[in-house]
Order: structure tokens, then sequence, then C-alpha cells
């Protein structure tokens, strides 16, 4: 789904939005942070990207839970 609502966005729009690898929110590669990829996470890439709304969180100390 998010993946239709980007492609739309690309076509429709000349800005370039990637999607949050924390919360899965489409955001503006402008404003979008490029982090390493954690060891354990489903990615296949090296680099991930992350919003604002996740950087601000994981700057105040907030931990991503593990997955039980």
């Amino acid at each position: 789904m998010q993946e239709d609502i980007l492609g739309t966005r690309r076509t429709a729009i000349s800005e370039t939005y990637v999607t949050c690898s924390r919360c899965g929110k489409a955001t503006r590669l402008r404003h979008a942070r490029i982090v390493q990829s954690d060891v354990l996470s489903d990615s296949k890439s090296e680099y991930e990207y992350l919003c604002p709304e996740c950087q601000k969180a994981l700057a105040n100390g907030e931990k991503d839970l593990p997955l039980v």
C-alpha cells in the first residue's frame, strides 16, 4: 500500500519521497535522515531513512523494542 502511495506522489509531484524504516511513513527525501541499517533488521540495504519525528524520538532517548 505504501508503495502505491509513493508511486502516485512521484508521478504527480516531482519531489522525491522515501519510506521511514522505523514507522513506515512517507517522507520527503530532503527531510529524511540516512542512518546505518541495524544488523538484525529485515532490510537488505546497508542504510535506511528516518522521518523527522523518528529522528527526534531517537535523539530524545526512545528505544526501539525488539519484535518477539
